[in-house]
């Protein structure tokens, strides 16, 4: 069976030992970045799908992404970066945007390179994500969203952004990137990132005193 379907029905079956080995096997053989990139997110992609064209129910679903959040908990624990940073980094979700998994990815992977992550998780209200910026004063915000009907939401939130700490790097990533152009929505200081490998190609050279890319 294909790995990706492999890791799906497990989720799926609530077999949540037997999805980490597998997971873990992927990480050995490859690399965590890797593994995230190429099958936990195809995997949890399709869980979704399952779900749109009500093949699956709404507990399947929540129980997957309930196990998919606890290996990722657990992956984490077992980080111990080379390096260490000084630079903090503020994950969000945008205002009503409920799908945090793969923020819980970015969180790993600016982790394991060493920065220090404050992670407020999905369904940020616009008011409550600047006062965050005000407490934590981060050198990058990192917003997610899978469903292109939050484009509204992330144009409003990177405007004030931008309005408010216009020297603030600000990182868009999510399944959104995949479903439409945001290069054309958003203004070009900001950094789009497609993919996991993206995101860690860009921190790796240096993130908001790096290459920018796009």
């Amino acid at each position: 069976m294909n790995k990706i379907y492999q890791l799906a029905s497990l989720l799926l079956e609530g077999e949540e030992e037997l999805a980490l080995q597998l997971i873990e096997q992927e990480i050995e053989r490859t690399s965590r970045q890797q593994m995230m990139n190429d099958l936990l997110t195809p995997a949890m992609q399709h869980i979704g799908q399952l779900w749109e064209n009500n093949q699956i129910t709404v507990a399947d679903e929540h129980l997957a992404t309930a196990i998919c959040d606890f290996i990722l908990s657990r992956l984490d624990i077992q980080l111990q970066p080379q390096l260490r940073t000084e630079k903090t980094v503020l994950l969000m979700g945008v205002q009503d945007e409920e799908h945090y998994i793969g923020l819980k990815m970015v969180s790993s992977i600016f982790k394991q390179n060493g920065w220090r992550v404050r992670y407020l998780g999905p369904n940020m209200p616009e008011t409550h994500a600047l006062k965050a910026i005000e407490r934590w004063n981060p050198d990058v915000i990192a917003i997610s969203a899978a469903l292109v009907h939050r484009i509204m939401a992330i144009q409003s939130l990177v405007l004030k952004l931008k309005e408010e700490h216009p020297s603030l790097a600000v990182v868009i990533g999510g399944r959104i990137t995949e479903l439409i152009d945001l290069h054309t929505l958003l203004p070009s200081s900001v950094h789009i990132m497609e993919s996991l490998p993206a995101l860690e190609q860009w921190i790796k050279e240096g993130g908001p005193n790096g290459k920018k890319i796009s």
